[in-house]
């Protein structure tokens, strides 16, 4: 598969618009939380420390039901349908949310917050993407992808700016406004899939398609009229599983990481320095997610994630050492798999099951994934019980990604290799 970036007009629209459903995602979720909820909870009287932290947590497990639901729409109306359903629904509970007077109304926003937000992207932006580049899957992802970290740059920042010259509700009534905005941009731009407007996956022409579906090691994914599997054949996939472990383990240490920055840090040298190293690894991974999707392209899923993964645990003990120069080292290397997930879960679904399949699968992978990384706070938790500090978790995590990538390298999905 050659790099090129040889897309028309159509298909760098879908990767703009993705970039956007991603960067938003991340903005109404966790970064705007972050900077909403301590405001709202000193405006009400809250305990954010106990009560109302519980409560985020709790919605956060609690959308997961909801991820499943939308994963069905998605699946059975489309990724259009169910991503500007999303950024409606997603504008109605930041507003619940962000206006709350009570307990009650926290919660029901918090969680139609998390549920429809996290959909924008990992359910709607990932199947428009295996939909229109299910070749060339790493190069789009690459720049989708830069949507989370670059809203971590950017989005607390710019939401504390605005919050504080129009306060919480001009805040909250901006945000909405701008998924509202997002919304009729998808209703008029996004279509489910290239055909639909007259274009080929990727940019490709069918010469070249054909090629690739008549290729040695063609993925089950070539066809787009291929048999559509049901959730009991989906299951009954030993593919199916190695993605729900790999990419699980995926989410378990890179929400481990980033949601327990700031307290690793706690009581060592860095603790002062703790955001702007923060900062730095977000900065990073706006090219790293680039670099990231690159290699998928250029290495193929398999091999890429085994390079990153072997990486990210690298960083991992470095990190741990707390050796300043190790440590320092480790934080733009973190930058390199900050987007890990976010890339390598479609990538390895529309490997094995393709454009046909890749909406199904996704349907169910993406909810399991999402309470792997809830578990990561258990984990945490026992480790610095265990072992008195939380940066322990980190051998815990290395070990575990290197047990991924003997997985990733064992997994079979070639049309002939694949079992059931």
């Amino acid at each position: 598969m050659k790099e090129k970036y040889n897309f028309s007009a159509r298909h760098w629209s879908m990767i703009g618009i993705c970039f956007l459903l991603c960067l938003l995602a991340n903005a109404v979720t966790s970064d705007s939380e972050n900077v909403i909820l301590p405001l709202l909870s000193d405006a009400n009287g809250w305990d954010y420390y106990g009560k109302v932290l519980t409560f985020a947590t709790i919605a956060g497990c609690t959308s997961i039901v909801g991820n499943l639901i939308l994963g069905k729409i998605c699946e059975k109306k489309g990724a259009k349908f169910m991503t500007v359903l999303s950024l409606f629904a997603a504008a109605i509970f930041v507003f619940l949310y962000g206006t709350a007077t009570t307990y009650p109304l926290l919660v029901i926003g918090l969680i139609g917050t998390i549920c429809f937000g996290q959909s924008i992207s990992f359910l709607g932006a990932n199947a428009i993407i295996a939909s229109w580049f299910p070749y060339k899957k790493g190069l789009a992802m690459g720049f989708v992808t830069i949507g989370p970290p670059a809203a971590t740059v950017m989005m607390v920042s710019a939401l504390t700016f605005l919050i504080n010259h129009v306060g919480i509700k001009g805040g909250i009534y901006t945000i909405c406004g701008v998924l509202i905005a997002v919304a009729v941009l998808c209703i008029i731009f996004v279509h489910n899939t290239p055909e639909e407007v007259g274009c080929t996956p990727d940019n490709l022409s069918k010469q070249e398609i054909e090629a690739l579906e008549r290729g040695k090691n063609a993925l089950i994914s070539a066809d787009s009229k291929e048999h559509k599997m049901t959730v009991k054949e989906l299951v009954r996939t030993r593919a199916f599983w190695f993605i729900v472990i790999i990419i699980g383990i995926c989410s378990l240490t890179q929400t481990g990481l980033m949601a327990q920055w700031i307290v690793r840090y706690q009581g060592t040298a860095f603790e002062s320095k703790a955001g702007l190293l923060m900062s730095i690894a977000a900065v990073v991974g706006i090219f790293g997610s680039m670099i990231a999707g690159y290699l998928e392209n250029k290495l193929g899923t398999q091999k890429a994630y085994a390079v990153l993964a072997i990486w990210f645990a690298v960083a991992l003990v470095m990190n741990f050492t707390n050796i300043p120069i190790l440590v320092y080292i480790s934080v733009p290397m973190f930058g390199l798999t900050i987007t890990f997930m976010q890339i390598f879960m479609p990538a390895f679904e529309l490997s094995v099951f393709g454009r046909a399949n890749f909406a199904q699968a996704n349907a169910i992978i993406f909810p399991v994934v999402s309470i792997c990384g809830q578990l990561t706070f258990l984990l945490i938790s026992a480790c610095k019980s265990i072992f008195g500090e939380v940066k322990s978790v980190y051998i815990v995590f290395a070990i575990l990604l290197l047990i991924t990538v003997v997985l990733a390298l064992m997994m079979q999905i070639s049309a002939k290799k694949q079992s059931r």
